[in-house]
């Protein structure tokens, strides 16, 4: 009867024990979490970012992975510039125009916008180049990144990627 009962003490004793280190483990990937979306929301404040793209997601098509044709958008000094691939369907295009999303120009309507219970930062803004192309930047880290890039010519489309600190008036580094 004493080995029983000192098996099920230890039984119980190994179970709390395990639940508190589970527990431990779960804040503590919260926190990393919420310490990397700070990281982000400060460099992407500062102004002075580039957005790398891994991976672009056109509108009602798979996935299409970006290693070989990255794409980018970089901003600094109040304005932005792109070029990215484009994947999807064109409603209106020049003869031999532009094939990406390609833009450069000052940044118009910026908005910024943080949503602490799905741990994201949502940063939005306009540019005109040839046409009006409003980008929508997503972030959740450094790391996790999304861009959705909207133009009246084009359907939309979205990509992923990280972003990156960039130096003061390098509006093209690539």
């Amino acid at each position: 009867m004493k080995s029983i009962l000192k098996k099920l003490i230890a039984s119980l004793l190994l179970i709390v024990l395990v639940t508190e280190i589970s527990a431990q483990n779960k804040l503590e990937r919260r926190a990393k979490k919420l310490i990397a979306l700070q990281e982000s929301v400060q460099l992407i404040k500062s102004g002075e970012f580039k957005f790398e793209a891994k991976k672009a997601y056109p509108q009602g098509g798979s996935s299409i992975d970006l290693t070989t044709n990255y794409g980018f958008v970089t901003i600094s000094e109040n304005k932005s510039e792109a070029d990215l691939p484009f994947f999807g369907r064109a409603y209106q295009l020049k003869y031999g125009g532009d094939g990406g999303m390609i833009f450069k120009g000052e940044i118009l309507n910026e908005k910024f916008n943080q949503n602490s219970k799905k741990n994201k930062f949502t940063y939005t803004f306009e540019v005109r180049d040839k046409e009006l192309f409003k980008v929508i930047l997503e972030a959740f880290s450094n790391e996790s990144v999304s861009v959705i890039i909207q133009c009246s010519s084009r359907a939309h489309i979205s990509y992923s990627g990280r972003i990156i600190e960039l130096k003061k008036g390098d509006l093209t580094n690539k």
